[in-house]
C-alpha cells in the first residue's frame, strides 16, 4: 500500500531518542514553525513550542518535536509531528482502508520506531472526525519515553500527517488525558492550516 510507505515511525526515532538523551527542558522556540517548502504549518496546543534541535526534514518528509514552552512540576508529555510530502485528498475511504491496515503485520512495521512489526500492539484503532485515532504500545520506544502513546494520522494541508503524543517513562499518562491532548493538537494543526 503506497500510502503507507512515508508514514514510517523510523523517520521519527533519531530525533526522538537524541532528544531524550540532552534531557527535555522547556523549548525557547517558536510556537509555530513552516515545513515542507512552507506548505505546512505545524503548532501544538498552547502552552507548547517547538524544540529546534530536534527538528528534522528532508524532500519527503519533516519532524517536528514540540515541548512544554515553560517547566511544570511534572513532566509534561511531549508532541511530536512527521508532515509527509504525499498529497491526499482526505478521501474517507483511503484513511478507512488505512485504518484496517495499520493492524497487519505490515502495517505495524511501518508504525514501529525499529521497523519491526513484533515491537507493536496497536491497543486501539479507529476512524473518526476525518482522522485515524490510535493508542499503540511499542516497545522500540526511546527508553525515556513509555511504550504506550497516542497517535493520529489525517490530512492537513493536502498532506499525510502524523501527530503522536509520548508520556515520560516515569510518569506515564491516563488514557483519556493523552487522548485529550492529542484531540488538542489535532484542533491545533487544523487550525494553523486552515485550508486542510
Amino acid at each position: 500500500m503506497a500510502l503507507v510507505l512515508p508514514l514510517s515511525a523510523c523517520f521519527e526515532t533519531a530525533p526522538l531518542t537524541e532528544a531524550a538523551q540532552r534531557v527535555l527542558l522547556p523549548a525557547a522556540g517558536p510556537t509555530e514553525v513552516q515545513v515542507l517548502r512552507d506548505d505546512v504549518s505545524v503548532a501544538g496546543p498552547a502552552g507548547y513550542c517547538v524544540d529546534v534541535e530536534a527538528t528534522r526534514e528532508s524532500d519527503l518528509e519533516a519532524f517536528v518535536l514540540l515541548v512544554r514552552c515553560r517547566m511544570t512540576m511534572r513532566p509534561a508529555p511531549v508532541l511530536s509531528a512527521t508532515v509527509t510530502a504525499l498529497e491526499t485528498d482526505g478521501s474517507p475511504d483511503t484513511f478507512r482502508r488505512l485504518t484496517g491496515f495499520l493492524g497487519t503485520a505490515p502495517g505495524r512495521a511501518q508504525l514501529s520506531r525499529s521497523g519491526d512489526p513484533g515491537d507493536v500492539e496497536v491497543l486501539e484503532s479507529t476512524y473518526a472526525e476525518g482522522a485515524i485515532w490510535l493508542l499503540i504500545r511499542d516497545s522500540g520506544n526511546p527508553r525515556a519515553f513509555d511504550e504506550t502513546y497516542w497517535r493520529a494520522i489525517l490530512p492537513v494541508a493536502g498532506r499525510i500527517v502524523t501527530l503522536s503524543v509520548l508520556a515520560a517513562a516515569d510518569h506515564p499518562f491516563e488514557r483519556e488525558s493523552g487522548l485529550s491532548i492529542l484531540r488538542g493538537f489535532v484542533m491545533r494543526m487544523r487550525a494553523a492550516n486552515a485550508a486542510g
